[in-house]
């Protein structure tokens, strides 16, 4: 097959699988109200396409949480050889940050910022369409891998060089969104990633004597900055110095904390402002799973309450807790195993909440597909590994200090006196000469 043929059917396939997608009696009316809820309706022709790509590989419909692509298969039994294995090859798409090296005759050449590899990525369609994508520039892109090569479904967008910190910042929103994105492409920092797992759970059990931590969240940011300071300079935390941040809420309750809906564009600055910041007191779980790394879970004590007392009902929001545990997908399968394995009632209480008739293995089959199909390491682990996130939070300390530089008082410093920035050296070495 010529290289014209090869790419002729695979836009041939996915013409099909969009047109499917806006017409079967099925998908049609969850597309509508997908649209709907983006308020997008009656967007023009280009703009459909934009949002039917993500949605097709995206969303999930029926009991059994089938994705478009599969109940395009089903439903369409006279597909050619070659039109199935383009359609394996789509459902193994994903989407990413690119930086942009090399514009081709027939595509480009991509970094990806979230799994730290080099693309070398074949366009669907003529190279004219991209004029004014220059290297330098960064793009958001969908893209597919066949037979050794990977194929553009879409770039959704194309953000300057000028704005390469919003960049890192959409990034890193992504890793924490999805951070499997960082390694299921790059054997090699999987690697490196499940080696830090290892590491730091040894640390943690160092650290804290076990292998989770209950405390509020006033005190949460605390006991985090105890782990990593032993991780990263080998200080271990007194003791005392411990047990003084590990606090119990005053009664267990389940609510909607708002601190937790921020934009990616701000969520850089809160995360330094901690958990402590939050207006609401509410219970947090510092736990360290063995195998994928460190979770901290709102509300987590307040979970496992609901199966340890005999009337659970009396815990406010007990229902909406259950609920999601289960429907967040930052909870991974195997905090609900741990927690199941800890109370003998975990599947009939959970049963008798939902009203549902489901055995251990059932639930989490249907609420956490994802992590028991594949590995998914904590967002907190994979962040650990990642050079983006390396890079971001320096520059955002940098910005920090340089904030709390300005205001300091210079006035009655004399210049051979400590600089009062903590620098450690002399004023007329350091800061005398950014105040002359």
């Amino acid at each position: 097959m010529s290289v014209i043929e090869k790419l002729s059917i695979i836009s041939d396939t996915i013409t099909k699988l969009m047109n499917f997608t806006v017409n079967d009696e099925i998908v049609k009316p969850d597309f509508e109200e997908y649209l709907t809820s983006v308020s997008a309706k009656n967007a023009d022709k280009i703009s459909m396409q934009a949002l039917i790509i993500p949605y097709i590989f995206e969303r999930r419909l029926t009991s059994e949480k089938k994705n478009i692509i599969q109940i395009f298969e089903e439903k369409n039994k006279d597909l050619s050889k070659e039109e199935i294995e383009i359609l394996n090859a789509l459902s193994k798409s994903f989407s990413s940050v690119f930086e942009i090296r090399r514009v081709l005759s027939s595509g480009f050449e991509m970094y990806n910022l979230i799994n730290e590899k080099m693309y070398k990525i074949l366009s669907l369609v003529k190279m004219n369409n991209f004029r004014g994508i220059t290297p330098g520039q960064y793009a958001q892109c969908r893209i597919f891998p066949m037979k050794d090569e990977y194929y553009l479904l879409e770039i959704s967008n194309v953000i300057s060089s000028i704005n390469k910190e919003e960049v890192y910042k959409y990034a890193i929103a992504k890793i924490i969104e999805r951070p499997e994105d960082a390694y299921e492409e790059n054997p090699k920092k999987q690697e490196q990633i499940e080696k830090t797992v290892k590491d730091f759970f040894v640390k943690f059990q160092e650290c804290f004597g076990k292998d989770e931590v209950i405390s509020t969240n006033i005190y949460a940011d605390n006991l985090i900055n105890m782990f990593n300071v032993y991780c990263d300079e080998g200080v271990m935390p007194e003791k005392s110095e411990i047990e003084a941040n590990i606090h119990q809420v005053d009664n267990n309750r389940y609510f909607t904390v708002e601190d937790f809906k921020n934009s990616y564009s701000d969520f850089m600055e809160k995360s330094l402002e901690g958990f402590s910041s939050h207006s609401s007191v509410y219970d947090i779980g510092i736990i360290y799973d063995k195998e994928l790394g460190l979770f901290v879970l709102p509300f987590y004590q307040t979970f496992c309450k609901i199966y340890e007392v005999q009337d659970y009902k009396e815990i406010q929001g007990y229902k909406d807790c259950v609920k999601s545990f289960l429907e967040n997908d930052k909870v991974n399968a195997n905090i609900i195993r741990r927690v199941a394995g800890k109370y003998a009632n975990f599947t009939e209480r959970t049963n008798e909440i939902l009203q549902t008739n489901y055995t251990l293995e059932e639930l989490l089959n249907y609420y956490k597909q994802d992590s028991t199909e594949k590995k998914i390491f904590s967002s907190a682990s994979v962040l650990y590994s990642s050079k983006i996130f390396e890079q971001m939070m320096s520059t955002v300390t940098q910005k920090e200090d340089n904030k709390q530089k300005e205001n300091i008082d210079y006035s009655n410093v004399g210049r051979n006196d400590k600089c009062p920035c903590g620098s450690g050296k002399k004023y007329k070495n350091c800061c005398m000469l950014k105040n002359i």
